[in-house]
């Protein structure tokens, strides 16, 4: 009888243990590309579709998405807005917590008035950035972010080559993941933010040297230069 006594105590112990967290569990795997050791994401201060001054650090306590691109991308660019599209949508509640931003690469032509009205086909909610070429270049180089013109012989008149990474800032404006345009699903995404939703950002950040998986499956530092 004592032995039962024993046997009982011990699995309602374990339950208990169980269900207060303090047993292991399988760490979460992130969908994206991880950063090594991630870092705070560079400041930057551009003008919105609004024609309003907007900083980075305005969106500490929100998840940031942020990507660069421009209105008249034939591929890219629409399919990370549409992939947004359908993750604004799937946030429910949580929206509020996340920010969406793109950097447009094509500021000659991109004013803020053609930002807004490119991304109100998506999402009125979506921020649109826009500098001179020279604020935009500097923004794109702390972030590593490749951009060039290219003629097309099209009735655009050129395109813009660009790379095509998300990037996902938490709440504490640490530079966490990147996605590829071409491969992240809504569904993936949303599963990184409630993630990091559900974890302070302390947590998460482990500071040090900043590395990021570049799209062609080396590695880079981060923030860098562009040469």
């Amino acid at each position: 009888m004592r032995r039962l006594k024993l046997r009982i105590f011990l699995i309602l112990l374990a339950c208990s243990i169980s269900a207060c967290g303090l047993l292991s569990s399988e760490p979460y795997v992130f969908k994206g590309l991880e950063f090594e050791d991630p870092v705070k994401a560079p400041e930057f201060t551009l003008t919105n579709q609004n024609r309003q001054l907007v900083s980075l650090s305005d969106f500490r306590g929100k998840v940031v998405l942020l990507f660069f691109g421009f209105t008249n991308c034939p591929d890219a660019c629409p399919s990370t807005l549409g992939t947004w599209k359908q993750l604004h949508e799937s946030l429910g509640d949580e929206v509020d917590k996340v920010s969406f931003i793109m950097i447009t690469v094509d500021p000659e032509r991109d004013t803020p008035e053609i930002l807004k009205k490119h991304l109100a086909l998506f999402n009125s909610d979506f921020i649109g950035l826009h500098g001179t070429l020279e604020e935009i270049q500097e923004v794109a180089d702390d972030y590593n972010i490749y951009f060039e013109k290219e003629e097309s012989g099209s009735a655009a008149g050129y395109l813009v080559g660009h790379s095509t990474l998300s990037y996902l800032i938490d709440t504490g404006g640490n530079l966490i993941l990147g996605h590829r345009s071409y491969e992240a699903s809504a569904g993936d995404i949303l599963s990184d933010i409630e993630y990091m939703l559900s974890k302070p950002s302390s947590a998460i950040n482990s500071g040090g040297k900043l590395m990021l998986l570049c799209e062609s499956g080396c590695m880079v530092n981060l923030p860098v230069r562009n040469q």
